[in-house]
């Protein structure tokens, strides 16, 4: 063959791989490209997963609650009257509109009972600030007529788990559901019956005092409570109830509520404990209602000494950890439209020793016929912690708060009574229609 077309079919050849060479080469880019354009795609579709989340039963459950709402704007209101970044705050919304957020932030305190944490929480999670402050005995006088209202949980999580029984959780996720909680609930509803029915039946020997005990904590009347409160409704099983029997799902409409309280607690690690106790105690008075009128009306009352020795609530929240201070002095003085107005009584000086600079914060009440009124004062290497001890020291001053807290409990006094005329009044009402 002629070595010219040798040469030339050689070419040819060479030639052809070469554009299959490139076109593959070609190939191989566009499909990286693409890959890499669906990677972005991905990744912005992630992104708005997180910010808007899908129309579906699930993500329904992810919507707040109204309480997770309330405590996510007391949360805010927190940060932004931080002592600590008072001449910013004041700087960027002027001192009208930071009076205005303290005021919003009273008011909600007071009408839902929620007090804003002061700062990151170090204690344990579970363990109330105090515990036995609000065990007191029942008083005929206090018992209502009907069931209180039911404490929120301020965790949706722990809210989920409530209402979900072992058969509805998932492998994934297998710890879930009430058992957890109402193991915990369990023990801390045994001891509130305890000392709240050890303290008003003083008469009784331990056997009486086991009876009401068992009257208040056995599953059928957790069951009567659960359902009373519409426990049943919210509860996911994938069971059907009807084929468990009746003694079966009174055990779980107990184990329900035993869950509920150990949420409620849990869910609030500063005022849980207190405001399940004072629904607990509300609820179960209305229970022992007959038996604690008669308790009452015992000509000869034989105390038990026990009680002596044990140190009242005042006792109990004056020996409280100091760093609660300001929301005692809240909870002590609060009120619409009552302000304790935290600022700076002197100049920042320095320690002589490390040179970092010492502030000092005075507290001033303005409400209960007091204007401008210095409930003391303190230094700190921080302006939140000489505010704390500000708050402290007005704490412990108790011949100058005696009065305007005297002024706060007969201006709750008399809400209440309008509440309860209202409450007779509606009910009057329905009963002529």
């Amino acid at each position: 063959m002629d070595p010219a077309l040798k040469t030339h079919k050689r070419k040819r050849s060479h030639d052809r791989r070469s554009r299959e060479d490139l076109q593959q080469l070609k190939q191989k880019k566009r499909n990286v490209s693409h890959e890499r354009g669906d990677e972005r795609v991905n990744m912005v579709d992630v992104a708005s997963s997180k910010s808007i989340p899908p129309a579906s039963h699930s993500s329904a459950k992810a919507v707040p609650s109204r309480s997770e709402k309330i405590s996510s704007l007391l949360r805010a209101l927190d940060e932004v009257l931080d002592e600590n970044d008072a001449d910013d705050t004041l700087n960027l919304i002027g001192d009208e509109v930071r009076n205005k957020c303290r005021d919003l932030q009273t008011t909600i305190q007071s009408i839902s009972n929620i007090d804003p944490p002061s700062g990151p929480r170090s204690h344990d999670r579970g363990i109330a600030s105090t515990l036995s402050a609000h065990i007191t005995p029942w008083k005929a006088s206090e018992i209502r007529n009907s069931f209180p209202p039911l404490p929120a949980i301020l965790d949706s999580t722990l809210e989920e788990a409530t209402f979900c029984h072992p058969s509805a959780s998932t492998a994934k996720f297998m710890f879930m559901n009430y058992e957890h909680l109402e193991w915990v609930g369990d023990a801390y509803i045994e001891m509130l019956t305890t000392l709240l029915i050890s303290q008003s039946f003083q008469n009784l020997n331990p056997g009486k005092l086991t009876e009401l005990r068992e009257r208040l904590i056995k599953n059928a009347q957790l069951e009567k409570y659960s359902r009373h409160y519409g426990f049943d409704k919210r509860l996911t099983l994938n069971i059907n109830p009807d084929s468990m029997g009746k003694d079966v799902m009174v055990k779980i409409m107990g184990d329900v509520f035993e869950a509920y309280v150990a949420a409620v607690i849990l869910s609030d690690p500063v005022n849980g404990f207190s405001r399940a106790a004072d629904w607990l105690k509300n609820l179960w008075g209305v229970t022992l209602k007959k038996e604690i009128a008669a308790e009452e009306r015992r000509e000869k009352m034989h105390l038990n000494p026990m009680w002596n020795l044990v140190g009242s609530a005042r006792q109990a929240l004056v020996l409280s950890t100091s760093y609660n201070s300001k929301d005692q002095l809240q909870q002590a003085l609060g009120g619409k439209g009552i302000r304790l107005e935290y600022r700076e009584v002197a100049p920042p000086s320095k320690d002589r020793h490390t040179d970092v600079p010492i502030y000092t914060v005075g507290i001033f009440l303005e409400g209960w016929g007091a204007k401008g009124l210095s409930l003391g004062r303190g230094s700190a290497r921080s302006k939140k912690e000489a505010g704390m001890k500000a708050a402290e020291m007005a704490m412990k001053n108790k011949k100058l708060l005696a009065p305007y807290v005297e002024k706060k409990k007969l201006f709750d006094a008399q809400v209440e009574l309008e509440r309860q005329a209202l409450e007779v009044a509606q009910a009057a009402g329905s009963i002529s229609t």
